[in-house]
């Protein structure tokens, strides 16, 4: 019994220790002071990414109460000593799927298009859409509350190409999922689901009778200027694009997608998506700003806008309690988009090796937030 009552008075000291460890460590983090020294922080963190191997190269950029600090660490190409630069170019991969809402919302704005439309109305006269299928709406998909898995099985069956998964797929692939639509569950819960949102970008090609790139180029990239940012490589961006690698540090090829396109094929530069940032912080940016900042509005009943995630507990007590965020990670790449419309701020973070960037991006999220600038002597 003495025993009992010993091991029970420990264990209430340590939760004790543990609640004055976090109140302590919350106070820290919410009172932390300003050096005045933001471009020196981002600095650092950047580098020693890089030295530590997690990518060969990385572009940050910050807009925060309008300005804007871009720059490159480490290289565009393994064994040669190019910096990236804000004109250097990388995959987006699942950063993207922001355009494809984005460009909902700027189309529902327009009233061209509905985002409670049903399946079953969409596709009412092509195929018949299974009950479990036949009440998701666009917005679902457009917050992966659609009950969607990631990706079917009969599509995973034809991706055995590791260097370049989504190459084999057709848009007939499409259609026959949808025939019986497999592994679906009812809609309402968030499930990531690169299918849901590929599955928008191919509705998005049916409502306007044109090609998925063409769409968001005339509805998104064209009005904000946004230049170097595009799925189809051609020869003029050819030099510009960083060398992508894998985990193991080997080069790989950028992924090829014909028929998913819609949930994170493009390609984009470091100044592109500060204009992006800056477009999604500033009503009176652009003509379609005000549809931007429409999509990021949570969404009820989800944790999520149209495309953006907003943070967890985590997230919060360490101090991004404000953000809205997207990541992303292909072959070679890797992601990270965040902006906070209260503090005035945004950040992106462009690696050209896949190894995740989330945790970077968060850190020099919360540094943009708390600290101001001394010098920005950024590219």
């Amino acid at each position: 019994m003495k025993f009992l009552k010993i091991f029970g008075t420990i264990i209430v000291v340590l939760i004790i220790i543990l609640i004055i460890l976090f109140l302590f460590t919350k106070y820290r983090i919410d009172n932390i002071k300003d050096k005045g020294d933001l471009a020196k922080l981002i600095d650092f963190e950047a580098q020693k990414f890089v030295d530590n191997g997690n990518s060969n190269g990385i572009i940050v950029g910050v807009v925060k109460n309008g300005d804007i600090y871009i720059k490159g660490y480490g290289t565009i190409k393994k064994g040669e000593n190019i910096l990236p630069d804000s004109s250097t170019i990388f995959e987006l991969a699942s950063t993207s799927k922001l355009f494809t809402t984005s460009v909902l919302q700027i189309l529902s704005d327009k009233n061209e298009m509905n985002k409670h439309e049903t399946l079953s109305s969409v596709f009412k006269n092509q195929i018949s859409i299974p009950d479990v299928a036949k009440n998701t709406t666009l917005e679902n998909l457009a917050t992966h509350t659609s009950g969607f898995p990631s990706i079917p099985n009969s599509f995973l069956k034809k991706m055995t190409d590791t260097t370049n998964p989504y190459k084999g797929l057709e848009t007939q692939d499409i259609y026959e999922y949808l025939i019986n639509c497999e592994g679906k569950n009812k809609e309402g819960t968030f499930e990531y689901s690169n299918f849901g949102m590929g599955l928008l970008g191919h509705i998005l090609e049916l409502k306007t009778g044109k090609k998925y790139e063409q769409i968001v180029q005339e509805q998104l990239l064209t009005t904000l200027g946004m230049r170097s940012t595009f799925i189809t490589v051609d020869s003029h961006y050819q030099s510009r694009i960083s060398q992508g690698y894998n985990e193991h540090d080997q080069p790989t090829p950028i992924w090829i997608d014909n028929v998913l396109t819609g949930a994170g094929s493009f390609l984009s530069s470091g100044e592109d998506m500060v204009k992006f940032i800056k477009a999604n912080l500033y009503e009176d940016y652009s003509p379609i700003s005000k549809s931007l900042i429409n999509s990021q509005k949570k969404i009820e009943n989800t944790d999520n806008g149209l495309g953006w995630l907003y943070t967890d507990w985590m997230d919060k007590f360490m101090g991004n309690e404000n953000i809205i965020w997207h990541n992303g990670m292909a072959g070679g790449y890797a992601s990270f988009i965040a902006i906070d419309s209260v503090n005035k701020y945004g950040i992106v973070v462009l690696s050209n090796k896949s190894y995740d960037v989330t945790y970077l991006g968060m850190k020099l999220a919360y540094y943009t937030k708390t600290q101001s600038w001394k010098n920005k002597n950024g590219i």
